[in-house]
């Protein structure tokens, strides 16, 4: 019997650390478009910081994967960590003597997705090498449990901290979070690094041979579409149910709690994802998951006061635990590990890119068409994801 992942000292250091760089990250993200309001006034604007951080990651994504099948994958983690912590920190300094910018918010954000990318990248290509294969659902599931976790405490403490502190203590706690992570990351004390089957050859014939046995999985190429099309959605949701909870006029701090309120739902779908998961069909998950995403999230137009939003949000997050243990999952036991980077680079290129786009959509929707219109736009565009996801005849055929 495989020992506890409570009991593994290396998958709890990638976790823990993981966890504590995501409470940073939302307390800084309820933060970010408060302080960018407050300076602008605009939407717009706020969406266009925070969608970045997708754009680097497009630029960076395909190089960073090939560098991270050849570099030791510990390090790499620890200094961009760091490298992260010192672009949130001159943020914080800025505030601290009211300096700050737009433009230097979207430098700062710009260097931070940077170091973001080799990250994430090796943080997902690590995590396989943590775990054992039989574990990975679970993995996975204690994995999405962090990051609901970091939803339940962030926002909530990035609100109060905004509200009593202002941007400045926001911020700091981000910059601190990264150390704290790459100080977790440094004590892991197994090999990270790519498995080489052959002689490494030129980068470019690497990265090459990676996007060509992508492109040759078909199912994986429509996951990768379909997990890119509800980034776009979950990436704007946070400044949509901002706008929407402004407008009926609540306090940054019951913002925060909006978001407590559904990381509450995300966390007991995290525990139950793992269970659910074994027992059901991948197409029969994955539809089902698309179905009740599109339902849950068009009742924010029927949503008449914040307990309602709260309500609501965290029934959308509750199902999202199902989705990425499926997908993840499938992904692990498909993808070799002598190319993992590239090939989990080139699905998070599509998928950061569909961050940084829904960011940038939802802000321009919400400042020209207003919120009614946004929750429209984006509840068509999960029907037309349930509808994809029903008649993928690749998943009719997968078994997991």
């Amino acid at each position: 019997m495989s020992k506890s992942l409570w009991k593994q000292r290396n998958f709890m250091l990638l976790w823990s650390g993981q966890l504590v760089s995501w409470v940073g990250t939302e307390v800084s993200g309820i933060a970010l478009p408060l302080v960018v309001l407050a300076l602008t006034g605009s939407s717009a604007q706020a969406g266009g910081v925070a969608a970045i951080r997708g754009l680097v990651y497009v630029f960076w994504a395909i190089p960073a994967g090939g560098l991270i099948d050849r570099w030791n994958r510990k390090i790499v983690m620890v200094l961009a960590n760091l490298g992260s912590g010192l672009a949130m920190g001159s943020i914080t300094l800025a505030l601290a003597f009211h300096t700050l910018s737009v433009i230097q918010l979207y430098i700062m954000s710009a260097i931070e997705g940077s170091f973001f990318v080799f990250a994430n990248l090796g943080r997902f290509a690590s995590f396989p090498k943590v775990v054992s294969k039989e574990q990975f659902p679970a993995a996975s599931a204690q994995s999405g449990t962090a990051d609901q976790i970091a939803l339940l405490v962030g926002p909530p403490l990035g609100g109060f901290l905004y509200q009593t502190g202002g941007g400045f203590i926001a911020f700091f706690v981000d910059s601190l979070s990264y150390f704290i992570n790459a100080f977790s990351i440094f004590f892991i004390n197994i090999p990270l690094d790519a498995e080489t089957l052959t002689e490494r050859k030129a980068i470019h014939h690497e990265i090459k041979e990676a996007i060509l046995w992508f492109w040759h999985q078909p199912l994986l190429r429509f996951l990768n579409l379909l997990t890119a099309g509800r980034t776009i959605l979950s990436a704007g949701l946070y400044l949509l149910i901002i706008v929407l909870a402004k407008e009926h006029h609540a306090s940054s701090l019951f913002i925060g709690v909006i978001f407590t309120i559904g990381a509450g739902g995300g966390i007991c779908g995290s525990f139950v994802s793992a269970k659910i998961y074994s027992r059901f069909g991948m197409k029969r998950l994955l539809v089902g998951v698309s179905l009740l995403s599109f339902f849950i999230f068009s009742l924010y137009a029927l949503a008449i006061n914040n307990v309602l939003f709260a309500g609501i949000t965290a029934l959308l997050y509750a199902v999202d635990p199902l989705y990425n243990v499926t997908t993840s999952s499938y992904s692990a036991k498909m993808v070799p590990d002598e190319m993992r980077g590239r090939v989990t680079s080139l699905a998070r290129l599509v998928v950061l890119g569909a961050y940084s786009f829904g960011f940038f959509i939802t802000g321009n929707l919400l400042q020209y068409l207003g919120s009614r219109w946004t929750i429209g736009v984006f509840s068509f565009m999960l029907l037309l994801l349930f509808i994809a996801t029903a008649k993928n005849r690749n998943l009719a055929v997968t078994k997991m």
